[in-house]
Formats: C-alpha cells, sequence, structure tokens
C-alpha cells in the first residue's frame, strides 16, 4: 500500500505544481498581506507592557508582572520566593526556617499548627488571579544540594476577555549534605478569574494540591557537633581519653579535613514527617445596585474547604522524645479538615466610603490515630468545634490620605479570633509617604496546643484551659522613595503560648532528650523593634543596607523559662556594580551581600511536633555570612549565580540555623526566572 502512494504521489505531482503555478501571482499578494497583518500585530503585542499583565488577591492586593533585574529580586531568589531577612534557612533547600523576628502585625486565625512546615505552604491569600492580554508563563528554577532541582512553573491565559485560567506547578527534590535531610515536594494550583462583560459579576475560585515531605534528623548529636566545629582540626586524646598536652603549654590538636564531608556526621533520628493538603475555595461577587461611579451595593459568597494530613514516621523507634507507649511501631497521624461559608456585603457610599460587611460560619475538626485501641473511650482523640464570625472592613481614601478600619468577632470562646485595627496611609509632603496602623487581637491557640498524640509518652496531651492570647500593638512606617524607609513596631502581649523544652540542662539530659511541653506565660511581654533600610546610588554602584535592632522585656520567676527570644542585632548590606553591555542588550549586576545578627538563644526544631521549641539551654549567631553574586538580564529572562556563605571555610565553624542544626557550608547554586508574553 505504501509503493502504491508512492506512485501516486510521483504521477500527480507535476499537475499539483502546475496548478499551484497558475496562481502564483494571487498566493504572493495574499503573503504580503498576511506578514503585514502579523507585522502589524507584533508590534502590537511589543507595545503591551508587563503593566498590562495583572494579578489579584483575595485579600484586596493588585500586582504586576514585573521583569525587571534589580537587588530586590536577588533577595527574593530563593525557595520561598520572598524576602528572607527576618529568617534563616536550614541546611536543605525547602526543609524549615528559624525567625531572628516576629510579626504581630498580621491576623491569622487559630490552625492545625505544625508551622515548621508551612513557610512554603501555599495558603489562600498566596493565590493569584491573573487577567491577561496575551497567554503569560513564568519559569523559575533553582539548583539544590548534591542532588535535584527546584522548578516552579506557571501558564496564564485569558481564554476571553472575561475568562482567565491560570496553572502552575512547584516540584522540587533536594538531598541534602547531611545525613537524613532529604526533601521533595509537588505543589500544584489552578485558579481561575471570571468577570462578565457588564461587570456586573465576578467569580474566582482555585484548588490546590500539597505534598511536602522531609526526611529528619533532629540535628547534630554532641559528639558530631564537636566534629563539626572542630573541623578541619580536632584535639588528639590519649588512651585515657584526654588532651595531650604540648611542651608551649597547646593541646595537640590533629589536621584531619574528613568531617568536611558533611554525610560523615551522625544524627539523632532517620525518620519522615510529610504535610498533605487539598483545598477548594470559591468567591462568587454579584453587582445588585450601580451607576455610571461605582458599584453601590454588592454580595458575595465565599466558600472554603481544606483538608491537611500530618504524618511522622521512624522505623529505628529513636530513644530522643522519651519512653514509646508499649514499643509501638511510631506512625504519628493527624487530620485536619476546615469548611467555611461565608456571606457579605459590599456598598460604596462615594463620600462615606466602601464599607464591607461579612457573615461566616465555620467547622473544624482534628483527630489523631490511637494506638492504644483498646481504651478508646477514655482517650480523647479529636477536636470538633464550629464558629461563626462577623466582620467589617471600611475603607475611605482622600486625595493625599487613606483610611482603613477592620472588626472580627467571634460568637463563641472556643476558636475565638476577635481582631480590630486601624490603618492610616498618607502622602502629605512630595516623596514622604507615612503608615500608621494599630491593632486589637484576642485569639485562641493552635489546635496542637490544645490536643496531641503520639507513640511517644511524653508527648500526648489536653490542655481544655489555656487562655486565649491578646496582642495589641502600634506600628509605624516612613519612606523617602524607594530610598529610605524606617519601620518602628511596638507590641504587647499577654498568655504567649509556645513550646519549651522540658529536660533538665543542668544534668545533661538536655544533651540526649527532646522533651518538649506546652506552656503559657502568665505576665505580659513587651516586645519592640526598629527597622532601617537605605539604598544610596552613586554611579554604577549600589550600597543597600537593612538594619533591625529588637527588644524585648518580660518578668521572670524562679521557674520561669525566658521565651520569645531574639538577636537583638540583625544586618544585611549589600555593595553592587550595575551596567548594560553589548549595546544594552545585557543587563548585570554584581556584588557581595553581607548577613549578620547576634548571639541569642534561637529556638530549636522539632521534628516531632512540625514546631519550633523554646530553649535557654545555647545560643547561636554571630558569625558572619558573605554571599557573591552575579545577576543578568537578556530581554525578559533573569539569570542568578551566587556563591553561598563564601567565608565559611576560614572564619570558623560555628554557624548554626538552630542550637543542633548547622548553616549551611559554602556552596554555588544557578538559576533563573524567564517570563514569556505570548
Amino acid at each position: 500500500m505504501f509503493k502504491q502512494f508512492l506512485v501516486f504521489i510521483f504521477f500527480f505531482a507535476h499537475i499539483i505544481l502546475f496548478g499551484q503555478t497558475s496562481d502564483l501571482d494571487q498566493k504572493l499578494k495574499a503573503q504580503q498581506e498576511q506578514e503585514k497583518l502579523e507585522k502589524e500585530s507584533e508590534n502590537k503585542k511589543d507595545s503591551l507592557t508587563s503593566d498590562y499583565y495583572k494579578i489579584y488577591y483575595i485579600d484586596g492586593r493588585i500586582e504586576s508582572i514585573d521583569t525587571t533585574l534589580n537587588i530586590y529580586k536577588d533577595y527574593k531568589f530563593n525557595f520561598l520566593r520572598e524576602d528572607s531577612f527576618d529568617l534563616i534557612s536550614f541546611a536543605n533547600s525547602a526543609h524549615t526556617y528559624n525567625k531572628l523576628s516576629y510579626d504581630f502585625k498580621s491576623y491569622n486565625k487559630p490552625d492545625i499548627g505544625a508551622r515548621g512546615k508551612h513557610f512554603h505552604y501555599f495558603e489562600k491569600e498566596d493565590i493569584g488571579y491573573y487577567n491577561v492580554p496575551t497567554p503569560f508563563t513564568e519559569i523559575f528554577a533553582k539548583s539544590t544540594f548534591e542532588q535535584g532541582q527546584i522548578l516552579d512553573m506557571l501558564v496564564s491565559i485569558n481564554l476571553t476577555p472575561q475568562y482567565n485560567f491560570t496553572i502552575a506547578h512547584k516540584g522540587y527534590k533536594s538531598l541534602g549534605n547531611y545525613q537524613a535531610t532529604r526533601s521533595r515536594g509537588n505543589q500544584f494550583r489552578f485558579s481561575s478569574n471570571f468577570n462578565s462583560k457588564n461587570k456586573l459579576t465576578q467569580w474566582r475560585f482555585h484548588l490546590v494540591s500539597q505534598n511536602i515531605f522531609n526526611q529528619e534528623n533532629g540535628g547534630l548529636t554532641p559528639d558530631d557537633i564537636y566534629f563539626f566545629e572542630q573541623a578541619t582540626d580536632y584535639f588528639v586524646l590519649d588512651q585515657s581519653g584526654n588532651q595531650i598536652l604540648e611542651d608551649d603549654g597547646s593541646f595537640k590538636m590533629i589536621e584531619y579535613d574528613g568531617y568536611l564531608d558533611r554525610s560523615r556526621l551522625g544524627s539523632w533520628v532517620f525518620a519522615e514527617g510529610s504535610l498533605y493538603s487539598k483545598r477548594f475555595f470559591s468567591n462568587l461577587q454579584r453587582v445588585l445596585i450601580t451607576n455610571k461611579k461605582r458599584n453601590v451595593l454588592s454580595v458575595n459568597y465565599q466558600f472554603t474547604h481544606e483538608y491537611k494530613k500530618l504524618q511522622y514516621k521512624d522505623d529505628n523507634k529513636s530513644a530522643i522524645f522519651g519512653e514509646l507507649d508499649n514499643d509501638q511501631n511510631i506512625n504519628d497521624e493527624s487530620r485536619f479538615i476546615e469548611q467555611e461559608n461565608t456571606i457579605g456585603l459590599t456598598s460604596d457610599l462615594n463620600k462615606f466610603g466602601k464599607i464591607n460587611i461579612h457573615y461566616s460560619l465555620t467547622k473544624l475538626s482534628n483527630n489523631f490515630k490511637i494506638y492504644d485501641q483498646e481504651n478508646t473511650s477514655e482517650i480523647i482523640n479529636e477536636l470538633i468545634l464550629d464558629q461563626s464570625n462577623i466582620s467589617i472592613n471600611w475603607l475611605k481614601k482622600l486625595n493625599k490620605y487613606s483610611f482603613e478600619f477592620n472588626l472580627n468577632k467571634s460568637s463563641k470562646d472556643d476558636f475565638k479570633s476577635d481582631y480590630m485595627s486601624l490603618n492610616i496611609k498618607g502622602k502629605p509632603i512630595k516623596n514622604i509617604e507615612f503608615e500608621l496602623s494599630s491593632s486589637l487581637i484576642e485569639k485562641s491557640p493552635n489546635f496542637n496546643f490544645i490536643l496531641f498524640r503520639s507513640a511517644y509518652k511524653a508527648y500526648n496531651w489536653y490542655n481544655n484551659e489555656l487562655n486565649n492570647e491578646k496582642i495589641s500593638n502600634i506600628n509605624l512606617k516612613l519612606s523617602y522613595k524607594e530610598l529610605l524607609v524606617l519601620t518602628g513596631d511596638y507590641n504587647l502581649i499577654d498568655n504567649y503560648i509556645f513550646f519549651r523544652e522540658s529536660t533538665n540542662a543542668l544534668t545533661g539530659e538536655t544533651d540526649n532528650k527532646r522533651l518538649a511541653i506546652v506552656n503559657q506565660v502568665n505576665d505580659q511581654i513587651k516586645y519592640y523593634s526598629i527597622k532601617l533600610f537605605s539604598k544610596v546610588d552613586i554611579g554604577k554602584f549600589s550600597l543597600v543596607n537593612t538594619v533591625k535592632y529588637q527588644d524585648k522585656k518580660q518578668t521572670l520567676g524562679l521557674e520561669d523559662l525566658s521565651t520569645l527570644n531574639v538577636p537583638e542585632w540583625i544586618t544585611r548590606n549589600t555593595i553592587m556594580y550595575s551596567d548594560d553591555i553589548f549595546n544594552k542588550s545585557l543587563l548585570i549586576q554584581t556584588g557581595i551581600t553581607f548577613n549578620y545578627f547576634t548571639k541569642y538563644y534561637a529556638d530549636y526544631y522539632n521534628p516531632l511536633l512540625s514546631e519550633f521549641i523554646t530553649q535557654n539551654y545555647k545560643e547561636i549567631g554571630e558569625f558572619p555570612r558573605f554571599d557573591f553574586f552575579f545577576n543578568a538580564k537578556i530581554q525578559q529572562t533573569r539569570v542568578f549565580i551566587k556563591v553561598e556563605h563564601l567565608n565559611s571555610s576560614f572564619t570558623g565553624y560555628d554557624y548554626y540555623s538552630d542550637p543542633f542544626s548547622p548553616y549551611r557550608d559554602m556552596t554555588v547554586r544557578l538559576g533563573l526566572v524567564w517570563n514569556f508574553f505570548s
């Protein structure tokens, strides 16, 4: 059959060619017209700037696609894709972050807890709804440690001017340099944005599926901490285990760089922790009354269904967390379900401002796996709560000022989330802006403070008498263009709830055990901070400085533990050179960033709880970090090359992310952000 087809083509090809030549002039003319149209279309497309590509968020934020290359993009070129000035990452990508400071301005409802696994978790507020004149694609890629990579890809398309859908997927894998620190995950997002032609109906919804997995090692043992800190030199011991004294009075040491291979250092546990989640969110809004200038009255309905499963598995039955209950296999599980229905009214009253009133009904459940099946009736393993909230938001904009007031009131004491805030923004003088805000917050503790179940005896509790946290704060922000920004925060915290280490450091118990318990501060904590940002350009050179001073006041009794511990100073300083080369077709930026924070009693990460635990046993800090970077931009592609912690080999091995987990050694990281607008 194939041979017959070839013969047919051979004999009839000349007939086809003859037929084509008969109207060759017409086809050439049509081709020229088509090329002209394509050229006009291309010119029109090129005239579209990135400002036409909008991203909308449920909290009212509106952003434009930004393809510029600047120092802020370098600060955000990390796994979180956010400026991590107030955080210090763990040794491996996609693990967790320790806090260098706290933010009490944000309003968060009580949740399942496990906050150590939520740093890169996509919350409702993190999902964007796009509106793009042409198809838009963004690719984020970055190398990881030893084996693996990070790839975050997003595609957004407007099928019509009214309807957009966006698909995004973040996949990552990193082996890590230390034992039992491998991380991997998949975070899929789908969002949809619909606006009717008459602009009276708007519907936004998203689907999110997230699977976050980490191997957990619990930090280094005391012996491995010794070998980590002494590399490349450590003391020589005699047969009795004593140090050998040299003639000059110093102790004999041997040079050995074998422990620079971090995989030779041991760990406390060889476990696995994961967070699996699915969420469906929908927000439908309909304008009921409108005029030519504004929407006078509109109604909206919002629905959220979110499911989370936390799991901790340890086949080796590590004894670091205490005794086991009946020698059970360690496979802790908890499941959390939240379902929320919200109906609201929005009215634009012109001179009076814009007001939103919402009423929500929320149902929550959190249950744990039970190991002792014979006594299930005597064990509380599930929390089931429901709550209703009414919230009011008022916004008024004047020529130079804007005023915003927010109020949220819960009907029940359980799962309470009362909130009241006032925010004033203004631009009284040219290039000078200010923002003054204050808030009062009262909220119930997260679920894992109230109830937790585990195969470990010490990690089983039910605390139904915890008081609600109460927070009051005032915040001020002053800025001159983008060159100078001064921020001040003052917070008063009552009934602060935290996890504390209960082992005795004096007897050496803290060296071998990690026993965390729930604790609440009876006295008030005063926490304040002042942050200064400045950027100075001198020709093609730039000096960018960020400095933060903070302090905490707490009245301590004999048995109290100092908590909410923070370093007194945090600083980040960057000197950078920028230039356009190759006839301005390539923009390059290169420089060095210096990071430093003073010593403090940092919280340590507990993988069983996926939480950070307060301790007053060991301080970390006062180690400098220098990062060299070389960034370049070609059209819409930004390339990032960074040598992280380049000074690690000659300023001492005393750098930690928490008291038992080292920070990263020197490493070279490569990556790019690539945008397409067609």
